[in-house]
């Protein structure tokens, strides 16, 4: 079952990738076309609970650290994480028939190339209501990965808790979310994050 949960979203979100780079908003929607989970754009003009259009500039935390993911493909500044040193990854997530609605999110990463896809991710982590964290690591780069997840009066926040195994090169950090539609929204984050070892101090 969870794998076919995450063929179906790679599937998915590989489909999304060919729309194009213009619009903030991506979805795919087994019912026809719906309106995806975001993680700070949307173009959407009202629902028929009466939500609004809502953006936001902080859709996803590294470390403490906000970062505006609003767009489909954006760059932040690079992110170090640091081999065996705690590391948190948030995603800030808004539906606009109901935070309920969503029912998970995956961060793909080791990752990178002139507008790569997630088909070029060998590392990923995921958490979904339904079969809670899974995570796919062969080269045990990120150690045991747990999730939180917290919910206000507008949105769903997911927090991945790792320690860090072993470096990383430089990576996009791809993201997806799905709802109960099987809408799903995307946003790539070019060079987002890499992880190195502690550096030395000379005195």
């Amino acid at each position: 079952m969870h794998k076919r949960v995450i063929i179906g979203t790679i599937v998915a979100a590989l489909v999304l990738t060919l729309v194009g780079a213009n619009s903030s908003v991506y979805a795919l929607s087994g019912h026809g076309a719906s309106w995806a989970p975001s993680f700070g754009g949307s173009t959407y003009y009202g629902s028929a609970l009466g939500s609004s259009p809502l953006s936001y500039s902080d859709g996803l935390t590294i470390n403490g650290h906000a970062y505006d993911i609003s767009k489909y493909v954006q760059q932040i500044p690079t992110r170090t994480l640091y081999v065996g040193s705690p590391a948190t990854i948030t995603a800030k997530l808004w539906e606009y028939g109901g935070t309920y609605q969503i029912q998970g999110v995956a961060i793909f990463l080791n990752i990178n190339g002139y507008n790569p896809s997630i088909s070029s991710s060998d590392t990923w982590i995921q958490y979904s209501k339904t079969g809670g964290v899974i995570v796919h690591d062969p080269h045990n780069i990120l150690g045991t990965v747990t999730a939180d997840v917290k919910y206000d009066q507008k949105f769903m926040y997911v927090t991945f808790h790792m320690t860090p195994n072993k470096p990383m090169n430089t990576s996009w950090m791809i993201l997806t979310a799905w709802d109960s539609q099987l809408s799903i929204g995307t946003a790539k984050v070019i060079n987002a994050i890499n992880i190195s070892y502690v550096p030395f101090a000379y005195s």
